[in-house]
């Protein structure tokens, strides 16, 4: 008998879709998020994933670049 993978093991990738009015919707907690604390999920060594919801292209990597943008320009004020 084949052994059964331990799901426990895998960390599960955190979907957050991205509505048309740029509001972002984590599907894992059922809640809207921001840009800062999909930061904190990445920060914490969370898989995150972001999608359109109409289209389902993955948005993770212009996402990212967003956040990277906000934090650098923070710093500069």
């Amino acid at each position: 008998m084949p052994a059964t993978p331990d799901r426990s093991a895998t960390p599960r990738v955190r979907v957050i879709k991205r509505y048309a009015n740029r509001k972002l919707y984590d599907t894992r907690d059922s809640r809207y998020v921001t840009l800062k604390e999909i930061a904190g999920f990445i920060r914490d060594g969370q898989d995150v994933r972001i999608i359109d919801n109409n289209t389902k292209e993955n948005l993770t990597s212009v996402t990212l670049a967003q956040i990277i943008y906000g934090e650098e320009r923070s710093q500069k004020h």
